[in-house]
């Protein structure tokens, strides 16, 4: 506790210093009409606001300048249960006129001052690339001189990179986050005298605002902490759990456990599926319906834009479905993709004033390129595509009418429909149609309303409907920030998983998430084709399966030989366990993808003093022991170890089982165990 009150004091005291108004410049930047904020700021007008809560400082800056009335006001919350501080900057002309040109504004900009032998290390990891490599841990030192830039690209923040950082220096550190599911940019630098340079923002703005025109920014988190790095890790993970976690019905989400199914496949064949299902009591908490159920016959890419329920698959719509799911107490997942409009689809012709268009020349499509490419070079195009067909286009969401027009749509089939679970996908990247809209003095801003839309439609959506939760995906995990993440859950992370079922590739993907998000899904392959040591491989704190396979994925009928006690058991071994993903997350091994490796993490749970160790012995490997030290654990208590179905194992201190480990002997190839442990009373 003493090492967390020195957190925030610490935080406590950096961030007094932002908003004291005694010459210290504020966290961020900006250039208007030329010159920079910094010289301009302190011959504004400035006045300060402070709430305070029970857990957290509200404090709102606002700076006005008085001869164009450009108000730039920083949103502040400074919090005292976490060495937490976050913000968002929102610009507003309460002048007559346009203003100036605003130009390079970055939320986050501020230094750290390091002496120059000082030696720091940037943590982050690759985004969701449709590869092996999806969610990668990356690490670069930087040194005096030395830099790094980062950003998403194509639009979609976490297409690349995630927005996520952690800056490790010698017994303490900083996390960083950004929250803007569009195209950040984020520049870490040090320079020749060692100061930490650190700035973040959208990645062009060059904009002049019109008389009553308000814009905001991405949000910045900094997380402050001292000791080894996974402490961040795990203080960022906590923090997200505590006030980016959403709360359907009022009720912090606990990520679910899914059936999913092509929505290609008949609505009979749903129902009886959903009939085994009760009648079997497979613990199945949402039924996943997913594309090709809409428009016409044929491929789905070519009817997002015509939302009317296929009759030859569904001619009574999607009633009956939900009706008998909700009797058997499991709950209704849908897929949409409400934003990409395809030629020839209602959308397409009848709302074209809503739809944003990219020329011929610059249109990306799967046709562009295939699997000769390199992994470098499949990951950037996978990353700009931003059509599926020629032709495609995008609807506007910073258009205030066409958001009305969607939430209103949405919002109705939610409620005809009986949908639980809206599942949100976004396939094509959205940066080239933004760009291509902007005027030369109003750059940026297409991508700001359409970012404020997205959030203002989730928001809405939630509030009409308070018990639904949304699925956030874009080609897989592709749109992860600080912001989605607190509206939208990616219960699909990477679309990799598609027609590749590699339980190493599986591992290795939650390895490098868990190091900052607790709450992602992910699934892939059928239940009566998994063993142990899939399921372990696979899961994470949501959990996405199918039950069958007959060779065509559009008539995933269960036959009624079904193994269903192998899949019971599979699911309840999940369910016993879920809880535990909700705690710290240690890694206990390296990462590495190879197939002669172990692979092993801890989740423990410091409130109840319990947790979980996943062991992994992947195909090749010839070891049959590891050693394993664990952490977080209090070195003068016992703790008692157990298999997941309730084997006693013994018990052994802390401080044993810290320092020196705890010993996995696995003999099978592959192989895997659950061990869990708690502290003994």
């Amino acid at each position: 506790m003493q090492t967390l009150q020195d957190e925030i004091t610490a935080t406590a005291e950096w961030a007094q210093r932002l908003l004291a108004g005694t010459g210290a410049a504020p966290p961020f930047s900006f250039t208007y009409d030329g010159s920079p904020s910094g010289t301009l700021l302190p011959t504004w007008q400035r006045a300060a606001q402070e709430t305070a809560g029970e857990a957290l400082t509200a404090h709102s800056l606002t700076y006005t300048d008085p001869a164009s009335g450009l108000q730039v006001r920083a949103e502040i919350n400074v919090h005292s249960d976490f060495p937490a501080v976050e913000w968002v900057l929102h610009l507003r002309n309460t002048g007559t006129a346009d203003t100036p040109l605003i130009e390079q504004l970055l939320p986050l900009d501020a230094t750290l001052p390091l002496p120059p032998a000082t030696p720091c290390v940037i943590r982050s990891a690759k985004g969701a690339l449709c590869s092996p490599e999806d969610f990668e841990p990356l690490e670069r030192q930087l040194r005096p001189r030395g830099e790094l830039r980062q950003r998403p690209g194509g639009g979609r923040s976490s297409s690349e990179v995630l927005p996520f950082w952690n800056v490790l220096l010698p017994d303490r550190g900083l996390v960083l986050a950004v929250g803007w599911t569009g195209e950040w940019a984020m520049r870490l630098a040090r320079t020749a005298d060692g100061t930490l340079e650190l700035q973040a923002g959208m990645e062009k703005t060059r904009f002049r605002l019109h008389p009553g025109e308000e814009v905001r920014t991405p949000r910045i988190l900094m997380i402050f902490w001292s000791g080894a790095p996974m402490r961040g890790h795990n203080l960022l993970r906590r923090f997200i759990l505590a006030y980016h976690r959403p709360h359907p019905d009022g009720v912090p989400l606990v990520a679910p456990l899914c059936n999913a199914n092509w929505g290609g496949t008949p609505a009979d064949v749903h129902l009886d599926n959903i009939r085994q299902i009760a009648e079997q009591d497979l613990p199945i908490e949402y039924y996943w319906i997913d594309a090709e159920w809409f428009g016409k016959p044929g491929h789905w890419m070519k009817s997002a834009g015509d939302w009317t329920p296929r009759a030859d698959l569904y001619p009574q719509g999607f009633q009956a479905i939900s009706a008998a799911l909700h009797e058997a107490g499991r709950k209704f997942l849908l897929w949409f993709e409400p934003e990409r409009v395809a030629p020839g689809t209602p959308w397409f012709t009848e709302i074209p004033q809503w739809l944003l268009r990219i020329p011929p020349e610059k249109a990306i499509t799967w046709a562009d390129y295939g699997e000769q490419l390199s992994l470098q070079e499949w990951v950037k195009m996978e990353s700009a595509r931003n059509q599926l067909n020629v032709g495609d286009r995008l609807l506007d969401l910073g258009n205030p009418e066409a958001r009305r027009f969607l939430t209103d749509f949405l919002s109705d089939r939610i409620t005809e429909y009986g949908i639980d679970c809206l599942r949100w996908d976004s396939n094509i990247a959205q940066l080239a149609y933004w760009r291509q809209a902007d005027t030369p003095e109003r750059q940026g801003l297409t991508e700001i309303r359409y970012v404020e839309g997205q959030y203002a439609l989730w928001d809405e959506l939630l509030q009409r409907h308070p018990g639904l939760i949304i699925d956030n995906c874009a080609s897989g995990g592709r749109r992860i920030d600080i912001e989605s993440i607190g509206r939208a859950t990616p219960l699909w992370r990477t679309d990799y998983a598609v027609g590749h079922r590699d339980p190493t590739v599986a591992q290795c993907h939650s390895l490098g998430l868990m190091h900052w998000l607790p709450l992602h899904g992910v699934g892939g392959g059928y239940l009566k084709d998994w063993d142990d040591y899939t399921l372990r491989s696979t899961m994470c704190s949501a959990l996405v399966v199918g039950l069958h396979g007959s060779g065509d994925a559009r008539q995933e009928a269960i036959p009624p030989d079904y193994r269903f006690d192998h899949a019971r058991r599979l699911l309840q071994q999940y369910l016993t366990v879920r809880r535990f993903f909700y705690g710290d997350f240690y890694p206990l091994t390296e990462y590495t993808r190879t197939q002669d490796a172990w692979l092993a993490y801890e989740l423990y749970l410091p409130e109840s003093a319990e947790g979980l160790l996943v062991v992994m012995k992947r195909p090749r490997s010839p070891f049959v022991h590891a050693l394993l030290k664990l952490h977080g654990l209090d070195p003068d208590r016992d703790y008692a170890f157990s298999t997941w179905d309730g084997e006693e194992l013994g018990t052994a201190s802390g401080r044993v089982a810290m320092e020196g480990g705890m010993e996995v002997e696995l003999s099978e190839q592959p192989d895997s165990t659950l061990l869990l442990f708690s502290a003994v009373s």
